[in-house]
C-alpha cells in the first residue's frame, strides 16, 4: 500500500517506537504515583470499617441518644451479589435487618418483579406487605455503606449516620431523609411545569405525569424539592398516612410504567415527602438538620471554615485529573498535599461537632442560633 507522501507520513512508525512507549511510561509513572499519594493521605479517623472491624478509635462507637425503647426496621435494597455486613456496625437498639433482593425472586424479601423501579418498588412493596406490622421507625437504605450522597459531613457512612441518628427526633419530624446537603436538590430543584429536557435533572420533564398518576390528583405542586436519593426514615403514623392499597397503586404503577428503569427510579425521589408528611418542599436548614438529627453540631466559627475549605477542595479535585496532572506533574504534588491536609482539617472538624452534639446545652444554643442566623 502506498501512503501519500509528506510531513504527516515521514518516518511515522519510527517515531511512534519512541513516543508510544514514553507515554505509557509517563502514564503509568503518573498512576503509581497517584496510588503512593492515596496510600500516604490520613483517613478519616471516625470512618467505620464495614468489613466487620467497627469503630477505628471507638470515639463513636455510642450516640449521645438513648432509642432502647424503639423498634426500628432498617430496609435495604439489594442485588444478589451486594455485601451488607456492615450493617452489623450499625449502633442502634432493637435493629432488625430486612433486606430485599431485587434480582432474585426466591430470595425470603423480594419485590414482585426483578429490577424494576430501582429502589423505589423495593420500598413501596415492604410498606405494602408489612403494612399491619410496622415497627416505630422503618428505615431504607440502598445497599452501598458509603455512597457518593452520604456526605462527608456525615463521615461518607451511612454507618456512621445511622448510628448518630436521634430516633426520638425522627419520631418528631415523622419523615427524615438521611441526606441533608441542598446541593442539586433545594430549595427549588424540580419544577413540574417543565418540559424540557435538563441532562442534569432528567426525570423533570416526566415529574407532572408521575405525581398525577400516583397520587390520583390533577393538583400538582409546582416546584418539588428535598434533599436528593431516597434514602430515609418513616414512622409507622407516616407509613399509615394513607391506606394500605396506595402502595399497591404505587407497585402498579412502577410495574406497569413504560418508562425506563432510570426514569420510573428517580420519580420517586421527588415524591417521598409528599407521600409520607404531604410537603412538596422539604428543605430544613443544613447545620440545624446535622445537629438536630444527628447531634453533628458545628459553630459559626467551624461553619464558616467548612464551607471555605469544602468550596476550594472541590475547586483542587477539579486540577487533578489525568492530563492535568501530565502536563504539571510539579503542581500536581502541591493539589495533593493540599487536599490532604484539607480532609485531615474536616476529620478534625467532624471529631469536634461530634464533641459538641453530645451536650445537651450547647445542642440547644447552637439551635437557637441557627434559627436566627
Amino acid at each position: 500500500m502506498n501512503f501519500p507522501k509528506g510531513l504527516v507520513s515521514l518516518r511515522l512508525p519510527h517515531y511512534w517506537r519512541f513516543v508510544v512507549p514514553a507515554f505509557v511510561l509517563t502514564v503509568s509513572f503518573y498512576f503509581l504515583l497517584g496510588s503512593f499519594w492515596q496510600g500516604q493521605q490520613p483517613q478519616v479517623p471516625y470512618h467505620v470499617d464495614f468489613h466487620g472491624k467497627g469503630d477505628v478509635d471507638g470515639h463513636f462507637a455510642s450516640p449521645s441518644h438513648d432509642g432502647n425503647d424503639i423498634s426500628v426496621n432498617l430496609i435495604i435494597a439489594t442485588l444478589s451479589k451486594d455485601d451488607i455486613s456492615w450493617t452489623q456496625n450499625i449502633k442502634i437498639p432493637n435493629l432488625k435487618i430486612i433486606r430485599y433482593v431485587s434480582d432474585d425472586l426466591k430470595a425470603e424479601f423480594h419485590p414482585p418483579v426483578p429490577k424494576k423501579g430501582r429502589e423505589a418498588l423495593i420500598y413501596h412493596t415492604y410498606m405494602h406487605d408489612f403494612y399491619d406490622d410496622l415497627p416505630d421507625i422503618s428505615i431504607f437504605t440502598h445497599a452501598d455503606e458509603s455512597p457518593w450522597h452520604v456526605e462527608d459531613t456525615l463521615n461518607s457512612s451511612l454507618t456512621f449516620a445511622l448510628s448518630h441518628l436521634d430516633l426520638n427526633e425522627v419520631l418528631q419530624r415523622q419523615y427524615f431523609n438521611l441526606r441533608v446537603s441542598w446541593e442539586n436538590a433545594c430549595p427549588n430543584w424540580i419544577n413540574t411545569s417543565k418540559t424540557d429536557n435538563d441532562w442534569s435533572k432528567q426525570e423533570e420533564p416526566y415529574m407532572h405525569e408521575a405525581f398525577s398518576e400516583n397520587f390520583a390528583t390533577n393538583e400538582v405542586p409546582e416546584i418539588l424539592a428535598g434533599p436528593c436519593c431516597s434514602q430515609f426514615a418513616a414512622t409507622r403514623d407516616a407509613v399509615r398516612r394513607h391506606p394500605k392499597s396506595q402502595y399497591r397503586i404505587n407497585m402498579e404503577w412502577l410495574m406497569q410504567t413504560h418508562w425506563n428503569d432510570y426514569i420510573s427510579g428517580r420519580v420517586w425521589e421527588h415524591m417521598w415527602p409528599w407521600l409520607f408528611v404531604g410537603k412538596a418542599v422539604d428543605c430544613d436548614v443544613e447545620w440545624k438538620s446535622y445537629c438536630k438529627m444527628y447531634h453533628v453540631c458545628f459553630d459559626p466559627q467551624s461553619r464558616n471554615r467548612l464551607i471555605n475549605l469544602k468550596e476550594e477542595k472541590k475547586e483542587l479535585e477539579m486540577k487533578t485529573g489525568l492530563l492535568e496532572g501530565l502536563l504539571d506533574l510539579l503542581k500536581g504534588f502541591e493539589v495533593r498535599n493540599r487536599l490532604r491536609e484539607i480532609k485531615a482539617i474536616l476529620a478534625e472538624e467532624l471529631e469536634k461537632a461530634v464533641e459538641r452534639g453530645k451536650d445537651e446545652a450547647v445542642r440547644t444554643k447552637l439551635l437557637s442560633d441557627y434559627n436566627n442566623s
